[in-house]
């Protein structure tokens, strides 16, 4: 079997293309890969803004109240 020797270059380019296109996407999409492989810190139970005056101070809402 003959490989051609311009056939080596065709590849090492195809393997370099493959690898400046991956790290280009790396770098652009670093902060969507950051945020997938931290923790969120924010608390989830923070206290929300009371929209309606059905809640009372322990947050239990009144359904009844309307």
């Amino acid at each position: 079997m003959y490989l051609d020797p311009a056939f080596g270059g065709m590849f090492l380019q195809v393997i370099l293309a493959l690898v400046v296109v991956g790290g280009a996407m790396l770098f652009v999409m670093r902060r969507k890969i950051r945020e997938v492989f931290t923790k969120n810190k924010d608390d989830i139970y923070k206290k929300q803004p009371i929209a309606d005056s059905n809640e009372s101070e322990d947050g239990v809402v009144d359904t009844l109240a309307d």
